[in-house]
């Protein structure tokens, strides 16, 4: 039976080690190229002024926006995942959002829809195709049409989420899900540093090809 949450185990925190060595060393190359600085520098831009810590500092949004996270078989959420569902279920219960998007892999938007199902949340919308944050914002943009949105994840994560968002047209802003230290900092850090140059690339293809 799926429970609240759950911490990962140490099978994947071992798993996330070993994917971690080439992720340092692509990050290191993008330091040493200046690339990383670079893609920084257009995410702190995009994102600057729109990062709240708390649900009072949210002007009234039309969704709330869950990226996907790991989900256990039985359906439970990761802790990382739970936090993001619970800044969503606050700014629901609130009154400044009525409805969710929840946008990852099948599984995982499954999981985060019973999730907010146990919590009594009525309008849960899905897409089962979020499996990058760049999936996921074109996907709520075709969704939704140009709303505003509130982006629920981790501070590490959320500049890169709401660069992302902007990009695909969507009005939006950022609360901050952290509730707890998750563990595997220094993977965390390494794969935010490759998505954010990979999303420099991304959103410049994009208008390429518009």
């Amino acid at each position: 039976m799926a429970e609240d949450r759950r911490s990962v185990g140490a099978a994947r925190r071992a798993w996330r080690r070993l994917r971690a060595a080439p992720l340092h060393t692509l990050a290191a190359l993008g330091a040493a190229s200046g690339l990383a600085r670079r893609a920084d520098r257009a995410i702190s831009r995009a994102s600057a002024g729109c990062l709240f810590d708390h649900v009072d500092q949210i002007p009234p949004s039309d969704v709330a926006i869950v990226p996907g996270a790991y989900v256990f078989p039985d359906g439970t959420p990761s802790d990382m995942l739970a936090d993001r569902l619970a800044a969503a279920l606050a700014l629901y219960r609130a009154g400044l959002v009525a409805r969710v998007l929840v946008s990852g892999g099948p599984a995982e938007v499954v999981g985060m829809r019973a999730w907010l199902a146990r919590h009594e949340v009525a309008v849960v919308l899905e897409d089962p195709a979020g499996l990058r944050t760049w999936a996921t914002m074109r996907g709520a943009a075709l969704q939704l049409g140009a709303v505003a949105t509130v982006v629920c994840t981790q501070r590490f994560h959320l500049p890169r989420a709401l660069f992302l968002a902007r990009a695909a047209g969507l009005h939006a802003v950022g609360l901050v899900a952290d509730a707890r230290r998750y563990g595997g900092e220094g993977y965390n850090a390494s794969r935010e540093a490759c998505a954010r140059m990979r999303a420099i690339f991304d959103v410049a293809w994009s208008r390429a090809c518009a």
